[in-house]
């Protein structure tokens, strides 16, 4: 079964017509052409589909026929749920998806298993041990690219890297992705650069800031990247207090916490100011 049918299917089980069942997230003509297999719908609008119309991913991609398609589209729409499922904070579906995968005769099994045990030690806040952080930084590291579902990958175990891998890494990023206008893989983007900044002023390297502060100030801010370009304002000026200390660059950072707060993020708004007050 396609994927367009198996939508298809749902939307009919549900009652909904075409337009019900699509809200805003893709247009009704385009939509009805992706039920017909015309065309191919991406794999965060899916996920955005399933989500809108309570959908569980995990019951969407088990009647999936992997032998009507291809190993890859299976191994991409794979990588998605389960990137989807641990941003949710969803421990009892990454559980259910490791089951579904260890079944599976999937030509990328290892690897995907190795993800989903990083994901779920992540939500239970256990530590992998240095056998299984070698092999997940070997799995994404010896990539000669990086396609979407690695880019989120990468961005979610930075932490397993040294800052000198990181930099390399996310160099790496940078030139095969420059250009992009694909506002999913800029925000992955900038969440990479943010995520090094804060581990260069973690560990005191602000010569290494220049070049990742210039690469995410020429990605234009759009609705959709406000946060991240809020997150990297907040590094950006501590990086400026770094080298001069005034207090306009502290009233701007103290400005971009506050956005959290007023945008109903206390709690990351909270760790940014812990962040900020250890470190400036």
């Amino acid at each position: 079964m396609t994927i367009g049918s198996l939508l298809r299917k749902f939307r009919l089980n549900k009652e909904k017509t075409q337009r019900e069942w699509i809200g805003d997230i893709v247009s009704p003509s385009y939509y009805s052409k992706v039920e017909k297999d015309i065309h191919r719908i991406s794999a965060e609008d899916l996920v955005s589909l399933l989500n809108y119309n309570s959908v569980s991913l995990l019951d969407f991609f088990g009647e999936l026929n992997s032998s009507k398609q291809s190993k890859y589209n299976q191994e991409r729409e794979l990588m998605t749920v389960i990137n989807d499922a641990y941003y949710r904070n969803s421990k009892n579906e990454l559980l259910k998806l490791k089951e579904f995968v260890s079944e599976s005769d999937l030509p990328n099994k290892e690897s995907d298993l190795l993800y989903l045990d990083a994901y779920i030690a992540d939500i239970n806040n256990e530590n992998l041990d240095d056998v299984e952080k070698q092999a997940l930084k070997d799995q994404i590291f010896s990539k000669p690219n990086f396609d979407k579902s690695k880019l989120v990958l990468y961005c979610n175990f930075m932490m397993f890297y040294d800052l000198e891998s990181n930099l390399l890494i996310t160099r790496r990023v940078i030139k095969q992705f420059q250009g992009s206008n694909d506002v999913n893989t800029l925000e992955m983007i900038l969440s990479v650069i943010g995520n090094l900044l804060i581990q260069c002023i973690e560990e005191n390297e602000y010569d290494e800031t220049k070049f990742l502060i210039i690469t995410a100030d020429q990605i234009s801010t759009r609705p959709g990247l406000f946060f991240y370009k809020n997150v990297i304002l907040l590094l950006k000026n501590m990086v400026k207090y770094h080298y001069e200390p005034k207090n306009e660059y502290l009233k701007i950072c103290q400005i971009a916490i506050e956005n959290f707060s007023l945008l109903g993020m206390n709690e990351y708004g909270k760790e940014l100011n812990q962040f900020f007050e250890q470190q400036k």
